[in-house]
């Protein structure tokens, strides 16, 4: 890592240790983890991803929990452990990582309070993970390799890690999303005049995640393409686009939401194209 990059890392690191995302637009300072609080998280997550729903397990519709059991699982960026108590209750072997000791300790209290078996909780940087070659069967990288300085090498690791044949799921931003094409790029550079002070990469850090806080410190949009590029590696790499209707219902302002009119067809059928998560699914 370039000594450019890794003082953006330690901005990273201290930005999401300070900003534990919890599901929670305005992210409250002072967080209280019991057991309502990682609830309410979890409620909060498949609020805002219907398309990952199966049943009451986060994701469910996307990850086959029980076809992991007793495999060896990791997962990065776990936030406050949402994903992580999923895989251990299914019986896999999980390790967890988190960049922030902040993030570590919250999913280390949920296990606590669900009393959940042991598992190997850890702070670890997913551009350098601690594992020898050929470990994992599963990889999950829930929207954290748009915010890494390296998000490539990130996913050599990821690669290297895996068993071959192994597989890996994450989530990443969408570069031809409504989100970012109409909400940020024309709303807020150009209508509101921000690309005249900002760079594109300075508009994509101050309004997505923590644009409550004024912004956070790092996050990368991709279009479909790119993704398979970066993951050029793996033996298969399949990409899709999904969101809930929200952006579309208010489209083109929540002042005058036109968009919420159409059919909802039509509005379902959009989060597959101009969405703002891109789900990915990769096998070594």
């Amino acid at each position: 890592m370039t000594e450019e990059n890794e003082e953006l890392n330690k901005k990273v690191t201290n930005w999401w240790n300070d900003n534990p995302f919890t599901y929670n637009p305005l992210e409250q300072k002072e967080i209280k983890p019991d057991a309502a609080f990682f609830r309410e998280v979890d409620r909060k997550f498949i609020k805002w991803t219907p398309w990952g729903q199966r049943d009451s397990r986060p994701l469910s519709a996307v990850i086959d929990y029980e076809s992991l059991v007793g495999q060896r699982v990791l997962d990065i960026a776990i936030g406050t452990g949402w994903s992580t108590e999923q895989f251990a209750r299914v019986g896999a072997d999980v390790s967890a990582i988190d960049i922030t000791p902040k993030a570590v300790e919250l999913a280390k209290t949920r296990f606590t309070i669900f009393g959940l078996p042991a598992t190997d909780i850890r702070v670890a940087d997913a551009q350098v993970l601690p594992w020898p070659d050929n470990t994992f069967d599963y990889v999950l990288a829930w929207g954290c390799l748009m915010h890494m300085p390296n998000t490539e090498q990130a996913i050599s690791e990821i690669y290297r890690v895996l068993k071959p044949g192994g597989r890996m799921a994450g989530m990443m931003y969408n570069k031809h999303s409504l989100h970012w094409w109409w909400y940020i790029w024309l709303s807020k550079g150009i209508l509101r005049g921000r690309l005249l002070r900002m760079t594109k990469q300075q508009l994509a850090n101050r309004y997505t995640d923590g644009v409550y806080q004024g912004g956070n410190q790092l996050t990368k949009f991709y279009s479909s393409r790119q993704i398979r590029r970066m993951f050029g590696r793996f033996s298969q790499c399949r990409v899709s686009i999904h969101d809930t209707t929200t952006a579309i219902d208010h489209w083109p302002h929540h002042c005058l939401s036109l968009g919420r009119f159409l059919p909802a067809k039509i509005r379902q059928y959009l989060t597959t194209v101009v969405g703002q998560s891109l789900w990915i699914e990769a096998v070594k």
